[in-house]
Order: structure tokens, then sequence, then C-alpha cells
């Protein structure tokens, strides 16, 4: 059967989390061992592949298709990621924030509706803010990014602006609920 959306899925779980103050890829949730877990289920059906982005897969221990960050950088952040995630594929690819868990396929299919061949990144936004982790991007980024990494620019808003990007719309926030805290979290988990 065909996926709806005939690209790689990555799931972006290599945050820091300071705000939660423990992984939030491994905490439990959904009646799963943990949120990676949980969403690599629930997208599976939708998407050509689906893999998980992380500093190191060493951290999980569940089999997975895991893409590492590039050992050419020290630090973490979401345009290291997506540099290494652009270096593993030559096609375009859906990104998901792991912390993320309400993002419907529906929003994933206006996306891709919306691409293109001149654009560089589809991303979207509610009536709060842009969402970068919820989005999709094209391998003609990888140089943009990788000269804004040279610069120590991890900021994937200067990429962006700088690039043929599209903002789709979306008219609720409610989906695009991102768990940081705890009490996101536990109010997350009242909510699956």
């Amino acid at each position: 059967m065909q996926p709806l959306i005939p690209l790689p899925c990555i799931i972006i779980a290599g945050g820091k989390s300071s705000r939660m103050g423990k992984d939030k890829a491994l905490l439990p949730f959904g009646g799963f061992p943990t949120l990676t877990q949980f969403q690599l289920s629930r997208l599976t059906p939708y998407f050509e592949t689906i893999h998980v982005s992380a500093k190191s897969k060493q951290k999980f221990n569940f089999d997975a298709s895991f893409i590492e960050d590039s050992n050419t950088y020290e630090e973490s952040s979401p345009l290291i990621a997506l540099l290494s995630i652009l270096e593993h594929f030559d096609t375009p690819v859906c990104v998901l924030s792991v912390d993320t868990p309400f993002v419907t396929i529906s929003i994933f299919q206006k996306l891709f509706e919306n691409m293109d061949a001149k654009t560089d990144a589809i991303i979207a936004t509610s009536p709060s803010c842009s969402h970068q982790l919820c989005a999709i991007y094209a391998p003609s980024l990888k140089e943009k990014i990788a000269s804004a990494l040279s610069r120590n620019e991890h900021k994937i808003r200067t990429i962006l602006k700088e690039s043929h990007t599209k903002f789709i719309p979306f008219e609720s926030d409610e989906p695009f609920l991102n768990i940081n805290y705890p009490h996101e979290y536990e109010e997350a988990k009242g909510r699956v």
C-alpha cells in the first residue's frame, strides 16, 4: 500500500530537555515505554519510512532506524540534527519534534500539498507561533546550514529567512502542544 506521504519522516529526539529535568524522549507516554516509541507507532503507517534523530542512539533501548548527529560538531542543536538528516537523505524530509504528540497526519498532508521544486522549507504555523520542527525540509538547504554552523549560528529561523520558505497556517494551537515542563507532560498524558 502506498503511504499517504511518500517521504521519510524523522522524529527529532535529541533535545536537552532542560525544562523537563529529564529526557522527554524517554518518558512513558500513551501506553508506550517512551514518547519516542509512541510517535514511531502512530506515524509509521503514513510515511514512506520513519526514523529517529538524536545526538547518539545509545540512550534508546529499542530498535528503530536512527540518524545520529554528525560528529563534526560538539554542540547539540536542531540545526545540527537537520544537517545530519539532510546529508542522510537526498530527498525532502518531514520532521517532527518528539515532544509534539498531537500533530495529526492531516497537518503533514497539508504541508506536503504545498511542496514544489523551488521551495526549501515548508513550516506549519498556528496563531501563537511558527513550528520549525513540524515541517518539510529540502536537501537544497544543506549548504546554507553548513555555512551557518561554521559561523556558530544555530537558529533555524535564520536559515529560513535566507531561503525560499513557505509558512502554512493552521487555525488552532491545540495540535502543536509542546511538552516542555512536567505540568505539560501531565496534561498531555490526560489527553491521550
